[in-house]
C-alpha cells in the first residue's frame, strides 16, 4: 500500500483537528479522477465540478459556523450504476436506460447522503450487473489499476478500479455471484458481501428469495466499515451510533481460540489457475498461531447440487427482475446474450426443478449449521482465475477444462451466496507475474460483525 494512502479514520481525525480541510480532501480525489479515469474507465456519469464545489463550500461554511457535520461530510463517492441516484444518469449499463435520470435516490443512496457523502457520479458495470466482467455497449470496459490491459472484474468492477487507483476512498457495490468479491480479489482490495438484509434495498422481492446483497469496498477492513455504517444508516440516529461497525470491529474476540476451516478445491470440484491455492495457503500459514487454528476441510456435500440449486434460483431471479424487457419486442434485442440465456433457461423450469433447487439449498444450510458448531469461519479462494485481458468477455477454460457456461469460472462464490452468508474477500498475495489473489472469509448466518472483526484482526497479523 502506498505511503500516500490515508485511512478513512485518519482523514476524519485530520479534518476534525483542522490539519486537513474538507475542500482540499475532496479536491485531491477529483484531481486523481481527472488524472486516472481516462485510462481505467471506472467512473461514469460524472456531475459538473461546479455542483460538487458548491456542495463542498456549503459543508465548509457549516463547519466554520460550528454546525455539527455528519461523520463522512465531504467524502466523495460514485455509486454503482445499478442504484438509483436522483438527478444523475443511471443506465444499468444498458441501452434500454441510456437516458434514464431517476427522480429519487435509492434507500442506500439516501443513507450515504445523510452520512455526508457527496455523490460525484456512478461506477461502471456490466449490463444489469450480469457477468463478473465489467463492460457494456454504452461505456466500454473498465480496466484494472494493477495492469490496465486486464479486467477489474465485476459486476462492481468500476467500484473496485476506482478504489484501488485512489480515485475514491471507498465505493459501494452489490454481490449476487461474487460481484463484490471477484473485483476485490482482482484489484487487491477488500470487498464485503453482507447478509442480504443488512443494507436496505429498493427492490422488493418478498415472494422471491433474495440472492443479491448490497455491500462495499475499500483498501482496509476498517475503511470499509465506515462506508457500511453509512450504507445501513447507522449514523442517522443516536441509538445506532452506539452500534457502529467502525467501532465494534476493534473489540477483541472473547473466544480463546478462533477455528478456521480451509475448503480448498471443495473435494476437487473447483479448478484453480496455478498459484491461486498456494497463495491462499501461504496466507493461512501466516495467520496460524496458538489463538488461530486452521483445519483443512473436505466438505461432505455435492458441489454439483450447489451449482444446480444456484443456477436454477439465479435464472428465476433474473427473469423476475428483467423479464419485462425480454417479453417487450422493443427492448428484447437490446439485452445481452447472457441475460437472454438466463431468462430462456428460466422459462423451461418445471415445478419439480424449482422444488429440487430449494431442497438442495435447505440441505446445504443444514450442513453449514453443523459446520459452524465446530468452526467460526470457512475459507476458500475468492476467484478461480487471475485477472484476464479486458477485451476477453469471460474465461473459456481453466487449466484446459472447458467452461460449460459463461459464469462457471466463478463457481467458487456459490457456497456463500446460496446460503446468504456474510463474506469478505481479503487480498492475500500475488503470483509470480504480480497479479493478485483473494481469499473468502465466510461467517455464520447474520454474523456480519464477526466477519469484519476477523478480517480486521487478520489484516493486522498478515501485514
Amino acid at each position: 500500500m502506498k505511503s500516500s494512502f490515508k485511512t478513512v479514520e485518519a482523514t476524519i481525525e485530520a479534518i476534525k483537528s483542522g490539519h486537513l480541510s474538507i475542500l482540499d480532501f475532496a479536491k485531491k480525489h477529483l484531481e486523481t479522477i481527472e488524472k486516472k479515469n481516462q485510462c481505467f474507465n471506472a467512473i461514469i456519469s460524472q456531475i459538473s465540478e461546479e455542483i460538487i464545489e458548491n456542495a463542498l463550500q456549503q459543508i465548509e461554511n457549516s463547519k466554520k459556523k460550528h454546525i455539527e457535520l455528519p461523520p463522512l461530510a465531504g467524502f466523495p463517492i460514485a455509486v454503482k450504476d445499478l442504484e438509483n441516484t436522483k438527478g444523475i444518469l443511471t443506465t444499468h449499463g444498458s441501452p434500454i436506460f441510456r437516458n434514464n435520470v431517476p427522480k429519487l435516490d435509492s434507500p442506500m443512496v439516501k443513507n450515504l447522503k445523510k452520512a455526508g457523502c457527496i455523490v460525484i457520479g456512478k461506477t461502471n458495470v456490466p449490463e444489469f450487473g450480469v457477468g463478473s466482467q465489467t463492460f457494456n455497449p454504452l461505456y466500454g470496459s473498465t480496466r484494472n489499476p494493477i495492469d490496465s490491459n486486464l479486467t477489474s472484474g465485476g459486476s462492481s468492477g468500476g467500484a473496485a478500479s476506482a478504489v484501488a487507483s485512489g480515485m475514491l476512498p471507498f465505493a459501494d457495490g452489490s454481490d449476487m455471484m461474487g460481484s463484490l468479491r471477484n473485483p476485490a480479489a482482482f484489484c487487491s482490495i477488500y470487498g464485503f458481501r453482507p447478509s442480504p438484509v443488512l443494507v436496505p434495498n429498493e427492490h422488493s422481492q418478498e415472494k422471491l428469495l433474495r440472492l443479491s446483497s448490497l455491500g462495499g469496498m475499500a483498501k482496509t477492513t476498517k475503511c470499509l466499515t465506515y462506508l457500511l455504517d453509512a450504507q445501513i444508516g447507522n449514523y442517522n440516529n443516536d441509538k445506532a451510533k452506539k452500534l457502529l461497525f467502525s467501532k465494534m470491529i476493534e473489540t477483541p474476540f472473547t473466544k480463546k481460540e478462533i477455528r478456521l476451516a480451509w475448503m480448498g478445491t471443495f473435494n476437487g470440484a473447483y479448478n484453480y489457475e496455478p498459484e491461486i491455492e498456494t497463495i491462499c495457503i501461504d496466507y493461512l500459514k501466516r495467520l496460524q498461531s496458538s489463538k488461530i487454528k486452521i483445519d483443512t476441510l473436505s466438505p461432505k456435500f455435492s458441489a454439483e447440487k450447489l451449482w444446480e440449486s444456484w443456477t436454477t434460483l439465479r435464472c428465476k431471479s433474473i427473469r423476475h427482475n428483467l423479464g419485462e424487457y425480454y417479453f417487450n419486442p422493443k427492448t428484447m434485442n437490446l439485452l445481452k446474450t447472457e441475460i437472454i440465456w438466463e431468462i430462456e433457461k428460466s422459462l423451461s423450469l418445471t415445478k419439480t426443478k424449482i422444488e429440487t433447487a430449494f431442497h438442495f439449498r435447505k440441505e446445504w444450510i443444514k450442513f453449514l449449521k453443523s459446520l459452524f458448531k465446530t468452526y467460526d469461519f470457512l475459507l476458500i479462494p475468492s476467484a478461480q482465475v487471475f485477472p484476464f485481458p479486458a477485451d476477453m468477455p469471460y474465461p473459456n477454460e481453466i487449466n484446459g477444462i472447458k467452461m460449460d457456461t459463461y459464469h462457471r469460472w466463478m463457481e467458487v462464490v456459490i457456497p456463500a451466496s446460496l446460503a446468504g452468508l456474510p463474506t469478505i474477500s481479503i487480498p492475500c498475495g500475488h503470483n509470480r507475474k504480480g497479479l493478485p489473489a483473494g481469499i473468502q472469509l465466510i461467517g455464520n448466518f447474520r454474523n456480519d460483525l464477526n466477519v469484519l472483526k476477523a478480517s480486521h484482526l487478520f489484516e493486522k497479523i498478515s501485514n
